[in-house]
């Protein structure tokens, strides 16, 4: 038996080198002969114009794909911040890599995979600050997870807002600064489970931030914003894939582009039917009383929300404990 376990150690061990050193070859491969000018041209040989402009804005930060009526029409959906090279798009990418990379290699691994993912991303978009930034709110989550302790969110937000500060004193002042910080703690706080419900209580947490930048506040800007974040994630993973491996072997990465050609399309018809509507953008002055307010209310659903969840596991562990289960007026009191 003591044999047996020994040679399946062994044999596990080359195949772990293997699979590790396969994975380093191809990164280095990658940071040699990849840069960010061919795989903007990869997306735009492999896909239609506005396609290939939104997904290249999203993944490169390239903005020439965008005609003039596009980008305000993504401006006057409250969609604009969407298709950039933005902190919040690195959290909500980086956390849905992790979390769905963990069922298949386990949790250490694929936080591992996660990093070596996102330092890659920041090589080809030029360590831009609002990425690096956004890196760093969740490397220090992760980083409590590898060390096997629970991350608390107060003293996380402390921690890596310092290191930001120190590092750049003036991102206070700077509108991606916040969109990262508050996209990240509607991430980790999310009361719901799924990416619909969360990408809904993420855009409850931007959308003030939007509305102070651009003087106005967008009716239904959580709801586009909904309608369209749960495709993000699966178009900045499968785009990048796609746009690397259409470096190397062009018709395979212009058949793995094309199969998120409908989640592109979808995203600029919802960016351009609710960008044409006028009535949606109120133009109002607000300011920073209402943005408390507004915090203040989400504070208050979460705690709110918080507090029933206990109560109902509560309510659950009665009802498995007791012979006769009592009913939800019997719980009540």
């Amino acid at each position: 038996m003591f044999f047996n376990k020994d040679i399946s150690l062994l044999a596990a061990k080359p195949r772990g080198i293997l699979i590790w050193g396969g994975l380093c070859l191809l990164g280095l491969l990658m940071y040699k002969f990849i840069n960010r000018d061919s795989l903007i041209g990869v997306v735009y040989r492999s896909l239609p114009g506005t396609e290939a402009g939104l997904l290249n804005g999203m993944l490169w930060g390239d903005k020439s794909g965008f005609s003039k009526d596009f980008y305000n029409e993504l401006k006057n959906s409250g969609l604009v911040h969407l298709v950039v090279v933005s902190g919040s798009n690195m959290i909500l990418v980086f956390k849905g890599m992790v979390e769905n990379l963990a069922k298949l290699v386990g949790r250490k691994k694929a936080i591992g995979l996660g990093f070596l993912v996102a330092l890659f991303y920041l090589e080809i978009v030029g360590w831009e600050i609002p990425i690096v930034r956004a890196l760093i709110l969740i490397s220090v989550m992760y980083w409590a997870q590898l060390l096997g302790r629970k991350y608390n969110l107060v003293r996380g937000l402390i921690l890596s807002v310092l290191i930001i500060v120190l590092a750049w004193p003036g991102s206070v002042t700077e509108v991606s600064f916040w969109l990262s910080f508050l996209a990240f703690i509607g991430v980790v706080t999310s009361p719901w489970k799924g990416i619909l419900k969360s990408s809904f209580w993420v855009s409850l947490w931007i959308s003030p931030v939007m509305a102070i930048s651009f003087d106005k506040i967008n009716l239904i800007g959580p709801i586009s914003n909904l309608l369209v974040l749960i495709t993000v994630e699966t178009i900045t993973i499968i785009g990048f894939l796609g746009s690397i491996i259409g470096t190397i072997l062009p018709i395979f990465g212009k058949i793995i582009l094309w199969s998120i050609w409908p989640l592109l399309k979808y995203f600029v018809v919802v960016a351009e039917l609710i960008g044409s509507w006028k009535w949606v953008n109120l133009a109002v002055n607000f300011n920073y009383v209402i943005l408390l307010g507004w915090y203040m209310i989400l504070i208050w659903l979460k705690i709110k929300f918080n507090s029933t969840t206990i109560f109902y596991r509560a309510c659950n562990h009665r009802n498995i404990h007791s012979e006769a289960a009592p009913s939800k007026k019997h719980c009540l009191h």
